[in-house]
């Protein structure tokens, strides 16, 4: 009988744009086999793109998810969905600091828009929030291709009961005065 390979649904809303994919574990290696480029289209209608089915759905063996630094809202629609398909599902929830997953994946500085005035700039020493005009370029939708989907899952860690999303600045209002 033959086993198929573990199958995750991987998101990430750190960007700015989200992260959709589906990736295979192949001899312990993962494989984007799917990702969804409708990056107009809302979260919900990408995901049930790649998984359309109660077929595609049973064939998923985990749920990966970035949980930042980048875009907050996006990453808390991301955490949100992810907990919500690994809850309905009963699949394993496994997160992933994004900016490390990320900087694996392209191997070069990059900024993430957080904002009108600041970006994110991510660099192999860590990531720091730099005014706009200071930042490096931005990653490119087309550099997303599969390529941080992998590195998503390549770092994320062992299952976790919710997602802890991590933001490069206090949330505007909360400093103390």
């Amino acid at each position: 009988m033959h086993m198929s390979s573990p199958r995750i649904l991987v998101l990430d809303g750190s960007l700015g744009f989200s992260i959709v994919a589906i990736v295979e574990e192949r001899d312990g290696a993962p494989v984007c086999i799917a990702e969804d480029y409708l990056y107009d289209q809302p979260l919900l209608q990408r995901i049930t793109n790649l998984i359309p089915d109660q077929a595609a759905r049973t064939a998923l063996t985990a749920v990966v998810v970035g949980n930042g630094p980048g875009s907050y809202s996006g990453a808390r629609v991301a955490a949100s969905a992810a907990a919500g398909i690994a809850a309905a599902l009963a699949l394993p929830l496994r997160e992933c600091a994004s900016d490390r997953a990320l900087w694996q994946a392209v191997q070069r500085s990059f900024s993430i828009a957080l904002g009108t005035r600041e970006s994110l700039e991510v660099s192999e020493s860590g990531s720091v929030v730099v005014a706009r005009e200071a930042a490096s370029s931005h990653l490119a939708q087309e550099e997303s291709r599969g390529v941080v989907a992998c590195a998503l899952v390549r770092e994320a860690g062992p299952a976790a009961a919710h997602v802890t999303l991590r933001y490069p600045a206090p949330a505007r209002g909360s400093e103390a005065g």
